[in-house]
């Protein structure tokens, strides 16, 4: 008896259960009651909504921008001359503030200087934006052929920002040019261009045989920032020129890519130096840089 009355409440403890976790589910073939507008709510609701697909958005094609932009670029850039400042007297349409400034020292005066002494700075700016393939033609032919140096050289970095393989050869022509700005435009195209595995060799070439000292360390600074492990030794080895700037570059460049092994070695040329207060500017900040890359001593364990 006692155990007939435990079962009876089970078995009615699991109907309700089974009642309950049933009660939303529809029986096949049969409608859910209640009114007509709770059934259509309820078919709604369990008929699965269309995902929407997901194909993969297309390939953007190459931006083309106003032409008029295009060639106003291109014809400024070929008669720059016209539109050249002379800072030596700051005289003509430079306004004397500027003259104050460019004569603080200020990195940012200097930019600022060098930005509007030459209108082919802000040129290169926009020729590198241009994502135009005809626009983009005429600026490789540019880098390619046009007699200007200075034409060149601008075209030069604007090319780099294309990150194209193609242009290798526009690059390695580049480099065995007469003209010094020729070849330093190319040596900053191939640092720019972002394909380090090709242009490494190129700079490796150019910081051996390159006539000018100025740019072979420039060529060593950029194997550096690439991360070739021949940057370092080249720029290190540069210390010990006897042309001034060629010192100061290598200085600068070690305190931006150098190890912490470099610090003492610029710190002990600080009052070696007695020709030049550029050089020891150089030394002096490197050394600062690489401060925080000094390998500590480990602890002793206590």
């Amino acid at each position: 008896m006692t155990t007939s009355m435990t079962k009876t409440p089970l078995a009615v403890l699991a109907g309700l259960l089974l009642a309950v976790g049933c009660a939303g589910v529809p029986v096949s073939g049969t409608a859910a009651a209640g009114s007509g507008n709770d059934a259509a709510t309820s078919s709604v609701a369990r008929t699965p909504s269309a995902e929407p697909s997901h194909q993969p958005a297309p390939e953007p094609g190459p931006v083309k921008v106003d032409p008029a932009i295009s060639n106003t670029l291109l014809g400024v850039l070929e008669s720059k001359d016209r539109v050249r400042m002379d800072w030596s007297g700051c005289s003509g349409p430079m306004p004397s503030a500027m003259c104050e400034i460019r004569d603080v020292g200020s990195p940012i005066g200097y930019a600022l200087k060098n930005r509007y002494l030459n209108v082919g700075v802000p040129i290169a700016e926009g020729l590198s934006m241009n994502e135009d393939p005809v626009f983009r033609e005429q600026l490789v032919t540019l880098a390619r052929w046009d007699s200007d140096p200075e034409v060149r050289s601008a075209a030069l970095v604007a090319v780099s920002g294309f990150r194209d393989l193609k242009h290798l050869d526009i690059f390695r022509e580049a480099l065995v040019h007469l003209k010094v700005g020729v070849r330093f435009g190319a040596i900053e195209g191939l640092i720019l261009w972002g394909h380090p595995e090709m242009a490494a060799p190129l700079l490796a070439a150019a910081s051996e045989r390159d006539f000018e000292p100025v740019l072979r360390v420039y060529a060593a600074a950029g194997l550096a920032k690439l991360g070739d492990p021949r940057g370092l030794p080249k720029l290190r080895g540069f210390l010990d020129h006897p042309i001034w700037v060629v010192k100061a570059m290598a200085a600068r460049y070690l305190g931006e890519y150098g190890m912490a092994e470099d610090y003492g070695t610029l710190v002990s040329r600080i009052g070696r130096e007695q020709n030049n207060d550029f050089v020891v500017a150089e030394y002096c900040v490197s050394a600062l840089k690489l401060f925080g890359r000094k390998s500590r001593p480990a602890r002793n364990p206590q």
